[in-house]
Parts: structure tokens; C-alpha cells; sequence
């Protein structure tokens, strides 16, 4: 049985972290807050973590849910970088297999694009020996046949051929509450809905902050630790502020949007890695009967926590999508939904806007505030071993080297990616014999991947519970959320815990008052609590099919 991770308890968590010292007080509830609350919570150190969202609500749900290898890296000859991401890339696969899986990406070669069929060629087994890909994942060279076979749909006018190499597709905020509940398992406290309203301080150190409530305005409570790291990704700036160490590097906000289409209207077969007329790459790749392409990149200064795609963000993708798949003919008309993020990338004041870093750094404040900026979702473990190394240095006793290379995350204890297939077939069985149909049983397999015997023994403890209208699969994944996951509205079961908004709208459209009713009644909501957080689902749906105005 995991270590409840319960909605139910949140003021009990509050509680607690508001009455002890901890070594790590981790501001920022995203796929590296969650790696640094990971690493060091598995090293022994005492660890509370608070979001102002939902964890994952920012960056880490709304990226293009791929584990990336360090391939375009190779064209700036960043040979250290490619090794290691594309190493790390290994790591995450093998440590959570029921949230990440290989993904044969086609890079289809044009004449006159921008990748050569020679530097292409060239690159990918580059790629390959630099990033110790496994040997029957090796990039393969097609023929302009071949590639048409992998992919009927492509354009064919001045097509040479194409590359074709493995990628890793996720769910990035799966993968985010699985690293954030493994830490919870070591023993981290975590809060969401929780924003610091000041840092604390004593003798000009930073000892900790003042946090807000957000779910009970008038409730603060005040967390006390040794080390505050600053790990909110496009917020990072606005806690310098709070700090008065904003200085000398900053950050740049660009924004990625990405559209969803179902196969019925684009059958893709195969994900491609395209680049568009003005030069820019594009991914589209299949996913659960429907396939989402993406991403848009420009600079964004609106609300941080709302990002929004606008219509000239969907004319965008829809001229790339029929460019390079020319018979689909792709209509506003036809995109189901979308979603939009964004990226927090390191500029430095005097510099050319072109020289912006997607790398990540650690800058380190006078007054002990550490800052995590930059990065990559496929480098979120390093990062973190990265953090806590240096974030130990100021603490007082010797803690052991970091040990998440080769330790699962929650779900991901199945005997790694070799496991994995022998594991499915076993859970399956048990959930057969627990009365569910194949299809809810694969689905919750995949979903919760070893914590599958949890949401199992729920289904025996609910029994005589009233189930709202809600077929088993989804009346087992919402307790097991409320349970297990934190979640405290709808919108972070729908989106966030089963990415259904963005890729089964129907089905939220169809389950979304049974949803908001069982959790009224588990967690004893208000009848304004309820009003406000249907609402808030409401405008999340309208916001996925509807562009806005700038």
C-alpha cells in the first residue's frame, strides 16, 4: 500500500509543515521541483515542496510530452550536452516504463530543407554513438519509397528520403506527480495551492517563507528551513524580486502551442519531426486515436499561468500541418483541442536576443536563495542531483551521493522497461479478475503502472459507495487521485492526472458532473467551493477549443 498522498489530509500536511525545520524548503511544485524533492528526500533529507497551482500546472503539462534525446543539439556541435541527455533520456525510460515509452520519430528529407539526406545520415549515427542508443534503436536512412510506407500522408513533391530514429514520448504531468509522489514515499511533504506571499529571513538569510492558502484566503502559515530553493520555472524572476536578487541574468518567456485532431480527420500512422517554411521544426505524432501537433514559438509577457493559443497561433500549425500533408486538408473546423505553455529561457541584460539559453543554471543569491532556471523535462533527474549537491554544501552533516539513476519513481516499480511487458500481463489478470472488462483494465494498468493493486484495493473498499453515473475505470482513477494524487479540483483530474481535456473531450464532457459530484461528496465542498470549481473546469474547456484575443 503507498503512502497516502491524500486530498482529505492536505490540512493535516498544512499543519505539519507549518510546525518543523526542514532542510529543504522547495518552492515550486513542477517536473524539477519535483526531481530536487526526490533526490534529496531519498538521500535522507527532510523536504517540503509548495506550488501555487496544481503541481505541473505550469510548464511541466504543457510541453510536446516527449522525452527528448539531444539530437538538434548536434547542430551546434554541443557533443557533452548530446551524450548527456540523451543518456538521461535512458534513465527516465527505465525508471518510470508506464509513463514514458519508445516513440520511431520520421524526419522526412526534402530538397532544399533543412536537413541534408548526407548530414542527416551523418548526424543520427553521431547521435547514436554519442547517446549510447540501444542497438536495435539505431537510426535507419529510408528510401523516398520507404518513407512514404511509414507515412502515406507526407508531401511527396521534392521528397529524398528520410531519417528514422527513436524518440521518447510521456505524459509530461504524469510523469511529474510520479517523481513528486516517490518523494512523498521517502517522506517530503508536499502542499499545491500554496503560495509564498513573502520570504523570511534572519540576519539576511533566507530561512524559509510566508505562505498563503489559496484554497482559504485568510489562512498563512510559515515554512522553516535551512535551504530555500527557487524552482518555479517561468516564475523563478518574480521570487528574485521577493529577494531582491533579481540581477544580471533573467528570464524570457516564449510561448508553445499545440493542436489536437482526431484520426478520423487525420489519420496519421507515424510521428514526424517536420521543419515548416520559415525554418522551424514541428512535431505531429499519434496518441490514442487522435494526433496533436505543435509547437508555435513566440515570446509571451501575458499571464504567466494562463497561456492561451490565438487564432493566429492555429493558422500557424494548420498551414504546417497542410504543407507537409497536403490531402488532410486541416480546417479550424476540425481541431478538438489544444493547449498552450511556457518556456522560461535564460537571457542576459546587454545581450542579443538570439542568444538566449535553453540550458539550465543555478544562481546563487547573497542571502542563500537558491535558483533553478532553464531546462529540459529529459534532464529533470541530473538537474536535481545537480541542485542538491551544491544545496548540502550549506548544511551542516554529510548526506549520501544521490541514488536516483537506478530508483524507480512511483508506478515505475516493474522491473524496468525489460519487466514491464511480464508485468502488464500479470495486472491485467488481477483486474480481470476484479471484475473489470479488458479495456478498463489496460487502461489503468498504463495509467498507474505498479500502484495498479492500489486502485484495485479501492475498488473492493468502494464497493457499496455511490458511483455518481461513472463507469469503474474512471470512478477508480478520481478516488485513486483524491487518494493518492492530491488532486483538489476537477480541472487537475482532467487534465493533469488523465490528460483527458486534451485528448478525450468528449468523454469529460460526458463524465464531468458524475466527476464534480463524487468530489463534492468525498471532499466535503461547499456549495461555493462546488459553483467555483465547475466553473473553473468550464472555462478550461472553453479555453482548449476556442482561441483567444490578444
Amino acid at each position: 500500500m503507498r503512502v497516502e498522498f491524500s486530498s482529505k489530509k492536505r490540512q493535516e500536511m498544512i499543519h505539519t509543515m507549518g510546525n518543523k525545520e526542514y532542510d529543504l524548503f522547495i518552492i515550486g511544485g513542477g517536473i524539477t521541483g519535483a526531481g530536487i524533492a526526490l533526490d534529496a528526500a531519498a538521500r535522507g533529507l527532510s523536504v517540503a515542496l509548495i506550488d501555487m497551482q496544481d503541481f505541473a500546472a505550469g510548464t511541466s503539462s504543457r510541453s510536446t510530452k516527449l522525452v527528448h534525446g539531444g539530437l538538434r543539439y548536434l547542430k551546434n556541435f554541443e557533443i557533452g550536452l548530446v551524450a548527456e541527455v540523451g543518456k538521461e533520456r535512458e534513465i527516465v525510460y527505465e525508471n518510470g516504463p508506464h509513463v514514458t515509452s519508445p516513440e520511431w520519430m520520421l524526419l522526412p528529407i526534402y530538397k532544399g530543407g533543412t536537413f541534408g539526406k548526407f548530414a542527416t545520415s551523418v548526424g543520427l549515427r553521431a547521435y547514436d554513438f554519442l547517446a549510447g542508443v540501444k542497438k536495435h534503436e539505431r537510426r535507419k536512412m529510408l528510401t523516398t519509397k520507404e518513407t512514404l510506407q511509414k507515412e502515406p500522408l507526407l508531401n511527396q513533391e521534392g521528397l529524398l528520403g528520410g531519417g528514422y530514429y527513436v524518440e521518447y514520448k510521456t505524459d509530461d504531468a504524469r510523469l511529474t506527480i510520479e517523481v513528486l509522489k516517490e518523494a512523498v514515499e521517502f517522506g517530503a511533504c508536499a502542499i499545491s495551492y500554496a503560495q509564498v506571499s513573502r520570504l523570511l529571513y534572519d540576519n539576511g538569510k533566507v530561512i524559509g517563507g510566508e505562505v498563503k492558502d489559496l484554497l482559504y484566503a485568510d489562512h498563512t502559515f510559515q515554512v522553516k528551513a535551512k535551504k530555500t530553493i527557487n524552482a518555479t520555472g517561468p516564475w523563478v524572476d518574480s521570487i528574485r524580486e521577493m529577494d531582491q536578487s533579481k540581477k544580471g541574468k533573467v528570464l524570457r518567456l516564449t510561448k508553445g502551442v499545440h493542436l489536437v485532431i482526431d484520426q478520423a480527420h487525420f489519420p496519421l500512422k507515424q510521428a514526424v519531426y517536420f521543419d515548416t517554411t520559415d525554418g522551424r521544426m514541428v512535431f505531429a505524432i499519434p496518441r490514442d486515436g487522435k494526433a496533436y501537433v505543435g509547437t508555435t514559438d513566440t515570446f509571451f509577457n501575458k499571464d504567466t499561468s494562463n497561456p492561451y493559443m490565438t487564432d493566429e497561433d492555429r493558422e500557424y500549425i494548420i498551414r504546417a500541418i497542410n504543407g507537409m500533408f497536403p490531402n488532410v486538408h486541416i480546417t479550424a473546423e476540425e481541431i478538438e483541442s489544444s493547449w498552450a505553455g511556457v518556456r522560461p529561457l535564460i537571457y542576459e541584460e546587454g545581450k542579443d536576443p538570439s542568444e538566449i539559453s535553453r540550458k539550465d543554471e543555478v544562481w546563487h543569491a547573497e542571502s542563500g536563495l537558491m535558483t533553478i532556471a532553464g531546462g529540459k523535462l529529459t534532464g529533470y533527474r541530473k538537474m536535481a542531483e545537480t541542485v542538491v549537491d551544491q544545496a548540502i554544501k550549506d548544511l551542516d552533516q554529510d548526506y549520501p551521493r544521490s541514488n536516483t539513476k537506478k530508483l524507480p519513481i512511483s508506478g515505475g516499480h516493474v522491473g524496468g522497461s525489460k519487466g514491464f511487458e511480464d508485468f502488464i500481463k500479470e495486472a491485467n489478470n488481477d483486474a480481470l479478475n476484479e471484475g473489470l472488462t479488458k479495456q478498463q483494465a489496460r487502461y489503468l494498468v498504463r495509467l498507474f503502472g505498479s500502484n495498479v493493486t492500489t486502485a484495485l484495493d479501492l475498488k473492493k473498499a468502494l464497493k457499496n459507495e455511490d458511483r455518481f453515473g461513472l463507469p469503474d475505470e474512471l470512478f477508480l482513477a478520481l478516488h485513486y487521485a483524491m487518494n493518492y494524487e492530491m488532486i483538489v479540483k476537477p480541472e487537475d483530474f482532467f487534465i493533469r492526472r488523465t490528460g483527458l481535456l486534451y485528448f478525450n473531450l468528449r468523454l469529460v464532457e460526458q463524465w464531468k458532473e458524475g466527476v464534480i459530484e463524487c468530489m463534492a461528496h468525498t471532499l466535503r465542498w461547499t456549495p461555493d467551493q462546488k459553483e467555483n470549481y465547475a466553473h473553473g473546469l468550464m472555462k478550461h474547456i472553453h479555453q482548449a477549443m476556442t482561441p483567444m484575443k490578444e
